[in-house]
């Protein structure tokens, strides 16, 4: 691991570890705007209860209620590609993982489903008239949900690593897992999702305030302190993960391999600091201070995705692996996913055309707030 990711591997493996990362970063997109959105509707939910609903404006809370069914959507299908090619790269350690945690990972589903559900009842017309406190628990439930979901995943990912605790876990017949890195990486995760959210309904907000929608109060405000809280948050759970790293995952990410991707991200966290500052700043949401915003969480996501993986590859000894890679590289079944990556991706942004001009047409037939 001296050179620079992905190069320094069969060409096999690269292409795997490239793509990997690639589809990777398109589901961590979705999956941040799920995760960090669906805390922000349950937090709201308790603090604020219906007070933005019933102004007739557009607010961080209503946009969120109305995408986020989509977004989980969007999320679920965006996480089957990097699922694929995480089978094709760490076979072993990924099924061992699975069987090893049982139940505890087949939960997954339903309460993924039951999650999904709850989002549309956040959005249905028999919410409205239902008292706060079924708002808070609805919303408390999707949150409770999602993140099981995630603390699930971390969990998998660092049992699949730790193969030295295989035989103890099996011999134990414990489905739970702790790991002095797991709080850590799921916190550095979880929070580190929230200026993405951010900056996505930022978006959303933004074009709404372009149409002529009446945007909320100090929503410019609200949505910059909660990216720059994000930031500070995900920094001090990157120390402490950084404090129960082991040696080698720390040459890693500081190495060749992973050391300019590293760098790369923390400047583009220098990069959304100083867009939301600016955006903070003025009482209306401004595409420029939007865009620099959006270069530099390009930046961090990617660079980040690229770390992360570097953390496993410092545990996992991917040389025997190598002939099963090669193998897969001979199915010929490349077209036939990127066939389908092409059609998932025309068949998502046309959803996305089909609800934004229905909210369009729902907002001109209300009229303004």
């Amino acid at each position: 691991m001296d050179r620079f990711f992905p190069l320094g591997f069969p060409g096999p493996t690269a292409f795997y570890l490239a793509l990997y990362v690639g589809t990777l970063i398109v589901h961590v997109i979705f999956m941040n705007y799920v995760l960090a959105g669906v805390g922000y509707l349950a937090v709201s939910s308790i603090t604020r209860g219906r007070k933005q609903e019933t102004t007739g404006t557009v607010s961080a809370r209503s946009v969120l209620t109305d995408w986020m069914p989509f977004a989980t959507s969007a999320a679920i299908t965006a996480g089957v590609a990097p699922l694929l090619f995480v089978q094709i790269l760490f076979k072993k350690n990924f099924y061992t993982a699975n069987l090893l945690l049982f139940h505890r990972w087949m939960a997954i589903l339903p309460v993924l489903i039951v999650g999904f559900y709850l989002l549309y009842l956040l959005k249905s017309k028999w919410i409205a008239r239902q008292s706060t406190l079924a708002l808070a628990t609805i919303s408390m439930g999707a949150l409770a949900c999602f993140a099981f979901t995630g603390l699930s995943w971390t969990e998998n990912h660092l049992l699949s690593t730790d193969t030295g605790s295989w035989p103890g876990l099996y011999e134990s017949g414990s489905m739970v897992y702790p790991h002095p890195q797991l709080l850590p990486r799921l916190g550095l995760w979880a929070v580190g999702a929230i200026p993405t959210m951010c900056l996505l309904v930022g978006w959303q907000l933004c074009v709404a305030q372009r149409r002529g929608q009446v945007i909320a109060a100090s929503q410019t405000r609200i949505l910059s302190r909660l990216a720059l809280a994000g930031m500070i948050l995900s920094g001090i759970c990157g120390w402490l993960y950084w404090l129960r790293m082991g040696e080698p995952a720390r040459q890693a990410i500081t190495g060749p391999l992973a050391g300019p991707f590293l760098i790369a991200a923390i400047i583009g966290l220098a990069i959304q600091i100083v867009g939301w500052v600016d955006q903070g700043r003025q009482k209306e949401f401004c595409r420029r201070s939007l865009s620099a915003i959006t270069l530099g969480i390009a930046l961090t996501v990617t660079c980040m995705s690229v770390v992360r993986e570097a953390i496993r590859l410092s545990a996992i000894d991917l040389t025997p692996l190598y002939p099963q890679h090669a193998d897969a590289a001979t199915k010929g079944g490349l077209i036939v996913f990127l066939g389908f990556l092409v059609v998932n991706a025309i068949l998502i942004a046309w959803c996305l055309r089909l609800v934004s001009h229905r909210g369009d047409r729902a907002h001109s037939a209300s009229g303004p707030a």
